[in-house]
């Protein structure tokens, strides 16, 4: 059977893109997020993302209201950043029983494509104009040398600066590595069933959402990991606006894919070229 659009299995695709977007979960959820899934923002857009602050704590004298002091605010975030991840097949160039796989496989990795430059924008605010130089701003370490000690440092910090419940942890591949390969570290999880040795997966570390992701964007400050509140980046995300570009005048399908435990959603379109 020759390669057609009715091989298309479209439970599959859903699937393998919720899979996708799934792998970047831990990392999205380090961040104040704002989700539209209307499809109808367009680039330069904004989405509403709200911050929650916590209350704090005052002298209640009897007999009257204290004043609120924690409530959730939030700001406009510009969608500047448009991205695609576009593919093709030709008729005829991959079998018909094979197709349906592959074409859900092409789907799933432009999905993570496209997340993956989420990921990157965001975490490319982390700079020290951003966030200070000061003595419990920055550690600076050699990957190999990386270990318990530096996380007890991190977690000192952290109390010190960070006033937020939620504190994430992102470590660049290397750094995560030398964790990894840290046997007395591996002891320690190893005993509550946390083998991450086995599974690749790093565990939560000194009290934070904690996640390995393979690059750290490439810029001035080479960061190799960082750790910061929930409140420190917002992110905003929209499919854009099914609206037919240049050269995609015959449409085939044209849909909306979300995540239903994120919220995250990509705009999937399929069309023929005579």
């Amino acid at each position: 059977m020759a390669t057609t659009v009715m091989n298309v299995n479209q439970s599959l695709v859903d699937t393998k893109v919720a899979a996708a977007l799934r792998y970047f979960r831990p990392v999205l959820n380090s961040f104040s997020r704002g989700v539209d899934s209307s499809g109808e923002k367009i680039k330069n857009d904004s989405v509403y993302v709200p911050i929650s602050t916590d209350p704090a704590a005052v002298s209640k004298t009897a007999g009257t209201t204290p004043t609120k002091s924690g409530s959730v605010t939030g700001t406009q975030v510009q969608l500047t950043n448009h991205y695609s991840a576009p593919w093709s097949f030709n008729e005829g160039e991959i079998s018909g029983a094979l197709f349906a796989e592959a074409w859900a496989d092409k789907i799933a990795g432009a999905c993570y494509s496209i997340a993956k430059q989420v990921i990157d924008a965001a975490l490319g605010v982390i700079t020290k104009a951003n966030f200070g130089v000061g003595a419990d701003d920055v550690l600076t370490v050699a990957p190999a040398d990386f270990g318990q000690l530096d996380l007890g440092l991190l977690w000192g910090k952290s109390a010190r600066k960070i006033k937020q419940r939620q504190i994430s942890m992102g470590l660049g591949s290397e750094y995560a590595a030398a964790l990894l390969g840290d046997s007395q570290i591996g002891q320690i999880f190893a005993t509550d069933g946390s083998n991450f040795v086995k599974t690749g997966i790093v565990p939560n570390l000194i009290g934070m959402n904690t996640w390995a992701y393979g690059a750290f964007p490439a810029n001035a400050e080479a960061l190799g990991g960082a750790v910061f509140g929930q409140a420190a980046i917002l992110v905003a995300v929209a499919p854009v606006a099914p609206l037919a570009a240049a050269g995609e005048g015959q449409i085939i399908e044209r849909r909306i894919i979300t995540d239903p435990d994120s919220g995250i959603s990509c705009l999937y379109t399929s069309y023929f070229a005579g």
